[in-house]
Parts: C-alpha cells; sequence; structure tokens
C-alpha cells in the first residue's frame, strides 16, 4: 500500500503527495462510511489506479497527531504568527490572542515580527517583539527586503523539514514573507490549478506548498477565535510561561488576584511582561462571556 501526504482537497478530490508527485484520488466507500472526513495535511494510504495520469483512491486515514478547524489542517509542526512592528503597529492583542490559542491546541508556536526595517532601536514595539524571546518563544525579527540578514536566514532554517502553517492579521506581510520564500507562488497555484483542470474554482484556503524538504500552508488568518472545544483552565494550563511558573494551585486561572498565585506574583515583581498577562485576562473574560451567552 501506497502512503503520502494530502497536499489540498477539492470537491471530492483529495491531492496526495507521493515520490514527487502529485495523485489525484477519491475516496473509496470504506472512508466516506466512517467519521473520519479526509483534510489537508492528512498522511493517507492509496491504491495508484491510473500511474500515467497519476490518480488513486484512498483506502485509509492515518491518525493524526494534531488538527486545526479553522482552517482544516492536520498534523502540523508548528504556526508561524506573521506580525508587523510597524504600518500596522504591532497589535499585541491580536497577536497573543494566536498565540493563546495555539498553545491550548498543543501546537507549537513560531513568532516572526516583520518590517523591523522601520523600527528604531529604543522603539516601544521592538522591545515588547524581543520580550517573547526572553520568555522563551522561537522568535525571529526580520527584514522582507534584505534576504542576506542573518535573521532571515535562520527563520528560513526553523522551516526545514517541517510542516508550517502561516497566519497573521491583515497587511502584516504574511503574503510578502511567503513569496519571498517561494518566489511566485500565487502565480504558481494559479498555474497548478490550470493543469488540474479545475478552472477558477480550484483555489482553496486549505492547502500545503512543497519548499525544499518541508510543507508550508497558508491561510487567511483564524477568521473567529471560537473557544467552543476550549475552556478557560486549558488556556491557562498551556501557556509556556504559567507551566514554567508551576503554579501551586492546579485550576488556577491566574485572575482576580488570587492570593498565593505564582503567575500573578511574577507579573508583579515584572518576571513576566504585564501587556501580555492584561491580554491573557482579556482573552479569559472573553470565553467566560461566551460562556454567559451560550446558557441563554
Amino acid at each position: 500500500m501506497n502512503k503520502g501526504i494530502i497536499l489540498k482537497i477539492l470537491s471530492e478530490y483529495a491531492y496526495v503527495l507521493f515520490e514527487e508527485k502529485l495523485f489525484e484520488c477519491k475516496a473509496t466507500g470504506k472512508i466516506r462510511h466512517s467519521n473520519k472526513k479526509p483534510t489537508t495535511g492528512d498522511y493517507v494510504e492509496f491504491e495508484i489506479i491510473d500511474s500515467q495520469n497519476f490518480k488513486g483512491s484512498l483506502t485509509n486515514i492515518l491518525e493524526r497527531k494534531n488538527e486545526l478547524y479553522r482552517p482544516r489542517i492536520s498534523n502540523i509542526d508548528q504556526v508561524v504568527i506573521i506580525t508587523s512592528l510597524k504600518d500596522p503597529l504591532l497589535n499585541t492583542y491580536t497577536l497573543n490572542k494566536y498565540l493563546f490559542f495555539i498553545e491550548s491546541l498543543n501546537i507549537k508556536p513560531l513568532l516572526a515580527f516583520t518590517k523591523v526595517d522601520l523600527t528604531n532601536k529604543d522603539d516601544d514595539e521592538l522591545i515588547k517583539a524581543k520580550l517573547y524571546k526572553n520568555l522563551g518563544y522561537e522568535t525571529y525579527l526580520i527584514n522582507n527586503m534584505i534576504e542576506t540578514d542573518k535573521e532571515w536566514v535562520a527563520f528560513l532554517k526553523s522551516l526545514e523539514s517541517k510542516t508550517s502553517v502561516f497566519t497573521g492579521q491583515t497587511g502584516a506581510g504574511k503574503s510578502t514573507t511567503l513569496n519571498h520564500i517561494i518566489p511566485n507562488l500565487f502565480e504558481r497555484t494559479q498555474e497548478i490549478s490550470k493543469t488540474l483542470n479545475r478552472g477558477k474554482h480550484t483555489t482553496t484556503k486549505n492547502e500545503l506548498f512543497i519548499y525544499k524538504d518541508a510543507l508550508i500552508g497558508d491561510t487567511p488568518g483564524f477568521s473567529s477565535f471560537d473557544y467552543k472545544e476550549i475552556s478557560a483552565i486549558d488556556i491557562a494550563l498551556s501557556m509556556k510561561f504559567f507551566k514554567q511558573v508551576n503554579c501551586k494551585f492546579s485550576d488556577c486561572l491566574h485572575i482576580n488576584n488570587t492570593p498565593g498565585c505564582k503567575v500573578i506574583e511574577a507579573v508583579e515583581q515584572k518576571v513576566f511582561p504585564e501587556f501580555i498577562y492584561n491580554d491573557y485576562v482579556k482573552v479569559q473574560l472573553e470565553i467566560e462571556e461566551q460562556n454567559r451567552r451560550r446558557k441563554y
């Protein structure tokens, strides 16, 4: 049995990468009648039914290690959060919502701050960006105009041999960054669409692109932060720094000035950045409000 990975799904067809070739596959009855629906990023078993025209039939979906639902992509090694420091100005609340959400799914976040060339060394935005690195997050300060920059080279190396999903707010430089990594990415996508005879309807938001020995997924950003399947305690328990300080209260949400809470003490002692903590409290209040509305 052949094993490959689904790069994208269009209508009832899954496009499976196998030995550097893309096979157009339909699911067998066994898969169609199961509870599992093929999704981009799935490792699958399939039969080749027409080797000349690269046609196949999906027979099995292998177990997923993780999954994003908006967009639907599975088996992700890391989510690259693209955030601009200037133009538009750094928006820590949006960045931190991405960060908290991704960590709660037990997926590694990688932070890439763009437009560093528009900042001065004493700018508040640059200082805040560097604080994430101090907290242990893999962080890159990139200038998309200088590809020989050491930080840019290190950023590219961080993508090697991994499946990375890129996301970020509008205007942050995600498309520019992707085009520097994979030149003419979006034009090439249109060409691939034509060769697959799917016309203008081939565009998909859930697609993985080949980059050297790695795969890269482009997303429009999580259109909404829906915490229906994620509880307040999930967020509290998943944050990198919060796990490190090891609060003595196992069910502590680290808010409301809980006496003896190690996280609150870390904020008061300026060990943990107050602006990230304030964004965390806002997210917890948002979850609380969502739960309240759901009851009525």
